[in-house]
């Protein structure tokens, strides 16, 4: 791992009993890195640093379970997020990015090779031992809480993560908080989630569903078709635009992940819907541009697209 610049600008997320974050800077040492303010000491497995505060630490095994001896080599010759990793190499040829290129939610390393100084953040610590990712900058963290200074990254990405990130908003102003003015902000989750799809509803029988399930159930070619989308989506987005202020919160909806073996597709995982129009105003209202949707008709009608900011 190449840690000198990557090192630098990591900070201590440690909260102290008023729920302050500490903010140190980490030095390293042998096994460890230990902050020079409250001498909390996070450990290294195997160089990879494990940067979680102790308040978001989780006991699930899902995710540790699911990415459990997997392979960046072999997964780079799979078609998974082909085109996203094809548009993430001309993005950083267009932009001349060079300095620090942070993924949220990095799985195996499927995008470590496309910037000089890549780092990857997983929550996953099994994902970060894949096979053909031990020589990359790789961080075990939340992305709630990341432990990175201030204004210290010129790129962001992620790419089908932050649906499952709970108490998403977190996550949208750390991004704000740690990108530097000018940097840039490539952003898409499955945007739009659902909870028919995380209760299963398109794919259990009808003997199996309560009543208000096989209600929309029996309504799911009306709620998927693109007219009905059309007319509850736009006046909605239009409400939340003209009443938008100076730093717009981020509105999304919980969802309860289905971590099961029937798997219906469709993001039955997710733990929040997120309306890409709404991250769209969450940075705007912040000052930041929009690259991809460059008028206010495409950003209204936004889809699942790939959104693109700059700070």
């Amino acid at each position: 791992m190449k840690t000198a610049f990557f090192v630098d600008i990591l900070h201590c997320v440690q909260k102290s009993p008023e729920n302050k974050v500490c903010k140190g800077t980490l030095k390293l040492s042998d096994d460890k890195l230990t902050c020079d303010i409250c001498n909390y000491q996070y450990r290294r497995v195997q160089g990879i640093p494990i940067l979680k505060s102790e308040s978001l630490e989780s006991s699930d095994t899902w995710f540790e379970q699911m990415y459990a001896n997997r392979s960046r080599t072999l997964e780079l010759a799979s078609n998974y997020l082909q085109h996203e990793r094809e548009f993430m190499v001309q993005f950083v040829r267009q932009f001349n990015i060079q300095g620090p290129c942070l993924e949220i939610g990095c799985g195996v390393g499927l995008f470590a090779d496309i910037s000089p100084k890549f780092i990857g953040l997983e929550y996953s610590l099994e994902s970060l031992f894949a096979d053909g990712f031990e020589s990359f900058n790789r961080i075990c963290a939340d992305a709630r809480l990341i432990p990175m200074a201030d204004s210290s990254v010129e790129c962001i990405f992620s790419f089908n993560t932050l649906e499952h990130v709970p108490n998403v908003d977190l996550a949208f102003s750390e991004m704000e908080r740690i990108l530097k003015s000018g940097g840039l902000l490539v952003l898409k989750p499955a945007w739009h989630c659902t909870s028919y799809n995380t209760e299963l509803i398109p794919v259990l029988p009808y003997s199996d569903l309560n009543f208000r399930q096989k209600l929309v159930k029996f309504l799911l070619s009306v709620l998927t078709s693109k007219l009905y989308k059309f007319f509850t989506k736009i006046p909605w987005r239009l409400w939340r635009r003209v009443n938008c202020s100076r730093n717009n919160p981020l509105s999304w909806k919980k969802l309860i992940p289905y971590h099961g073996e029937l798997w219906s597709g469709g993001d039955s995982d997710a733990v929040a819907s997120i309306d890409s129009h709404e991250a769209i105003l969450f940075y705007q209202s912040r000052g930041y541009e929009c690259i991809s949707h460059s008028t206010v008709w495409k950003q209204i009608t936004a889809g699942h697209d790939i959104v693109i900011l700059r700070k």
